[in-house]
This record gives structure tokens, C-alpha cells and sequence, in this order.
């Protein structure tokens, strides 16, 4: 018979740390992603995905909806949604039919800020949606926003671009560079808007993208956190 050998016993001062018994629970949490036909939450459209807060599911720094524009998908909005989840946010990203009035009004949470992200015509989306008596924005993040009828991918916009912004605490962030919608046409539009802050990036007119997309995230939180902020302490 083979004899069965224990292991030697460690060293003294030695610390051993046991191995978990899932080796699951070392896995960093992934935002939560919608797929197509999945329910999410109140929702089962076919293009929408949601990101929940990294704080306690009851008290989110508050509620966040991204309407893309043109060519674009969640992907493209993951890590700035991603971060404003870590933020404490909750963040459900709707694509073109499925923000309707209804489905934008079910992601606010009662009692916490609630804004509305646009990319491109989803700007102008949110820009028409925040005129809503019945959805009630708190605050816009207009990333892009075209006000030239101007094409991208052979698109132009299906939306008019807007007269004059609505009196709410407003961020735009543009590229330095963009062609589709020229910078000093958005300066223009945002004189007449006294509660909006407009900011530039080195970019073309897509600002979620490399190499930019970095200071779009910073750029939004900070604007999001001070809001939030303010209304915590009110």
C-alpha cells in the first residue's frame, strides 16, 4: 500500500489566506446588459440597455437616460456609462423608437436628479423630449448637438435643429474641429441661454470617441455631480 503524505505545515509567521470556494467571487461586477427581446425592468424594446447604480439600488445619485444619434449603438456609450454607474448613477441608454415620452418618464427615480444624454440627433431627441410637460428634465447633456442639416453616414437629420435651448442647466461638449455642426453656429445658439455651459474637446464631431471621450466622461460627471450636489443640499 502507498503511503498517503500530508502536507507539511507552513513556516511559522507564515499567513495563509484559503482560496474562496467560487472562484466566481473574485470576479469584478459587470454592468448589466439588455439583449435583444430581453426584459429590462418595465422595458422589453429591442434596443435598450441599462446600467445600474454602484450605489444602494433605493438611492441612486440619480437617473440617467442616453439617446444616441446617428450610426451609433450602446457600445459606443458603454464606458461613459460605465462610469457614471460607478458614479452612483443609474443609466438605461434608449435607441431611436424606443424613447418615447412613456418609456423616457419610467427611468426617473422620484426625489433625484434626472437628465437626459444626447449624441448627435439624439440631441436634438432630448432637446424635444425636455420640452415635454410631462417628462420634466432636470438637466441636458447635448454632446454634438447639430444645428446644420448635414450629413453623417449619407443621414441628415430627421429632427429641425432647435430656435433657442430651454431654461434648464445645460452642457454641451463639442469637438474643436467638428464640420457637421461648426462651433461658432453652437456658440451662437447658446448666447441666448444663460444656464447652459458649453465646452470643447479635440474632436471632430463624434466626442465619445478616441481621443476625447475621456474628458466628454469628465466633463459630464462633474457637470451631473454638481447638479445633484446642489440638490442634495436644497
Amino acid at each position: 500500500m502507498t503511503p498517503t503524505l500530508s502536507p507539511a505545515p507552513p513556516p511559522a509567521g507564515t499567513v495563509t489566506i484559503p482560496a474562496p470556494a467560487d472562484p466566481s467571487a473574485l470576479e469584478i461586477p459587470k454592468p448589466a446588459r439588455a439583449g435583444r427581446g430581453e426584459a429590462r425592468g418595465r422595458f422589453e424594446g429591442r434596443d435598450a440597455r441599462s446600467w445600474p447604480s454602484a450605489e444602494a439600488a433605493d438611492k441612486p445619485r440619480g437617473s440617467v437616460v442616453v439617446l444616441p444619434g446617428r450610426g451609433e449603438t450602446a457600445d459606443l456609450f458603454e464606458p461613459l456609462a460605465f462610469r457614471l454607474a460607478l458614479d452612483g448613477y443609474k443609466v438605461t441608454y434608449l435607441g431611436p423608437g424606443e424613447d418615447s415620452t412613456l418609456a423616457l418618464g419610467e427611468c426617473r427615480v422620484p426625489g433625484r436628479l434626472f437628465a437626459l444624454v444626447g449624441s448627435d440627433t439624439g440631441a436634438l431627441r432630448a432637446l424635444t423630449a425636455a420640452g415635454s410637460p410631462a417628462l420634466r428634465a432636470d438637466a441636458l447633456v447635448l454632446l454634438g448637438l447639430p444645428l446644420l442639416y448635414r450629413p453623417v453616414g449619407g443621414e441628415v437629420p430627421s429632427e429641425p435643429p432647435p430656435r433657442a435651448l430651454p431654461d434648464l442647466p445645460i452642457l454641451l461638449v463639442h469637438g474643436s474641429d467638428d464640420e457637421v455642426s461648426p462651433l461658432p453656429v453652437v456658440r451662437m445658439t447658446t448666447r441666448t441661454a444663460p444656464r447652459s455651459h458649453l465646452v470643447t474637446v479635440p474632436a471632430g464631431h463624434q466626442v465619445l470617441a478616441e481621443p476625447s471621450w475621456r474628458a466628454t466622461a469628465a466633463h459630464t460627471i462633474a457637470f451631473l455631480e454638481a447638479l445633484a450636489t446642489a440638490d442634495a443640499l436644497a
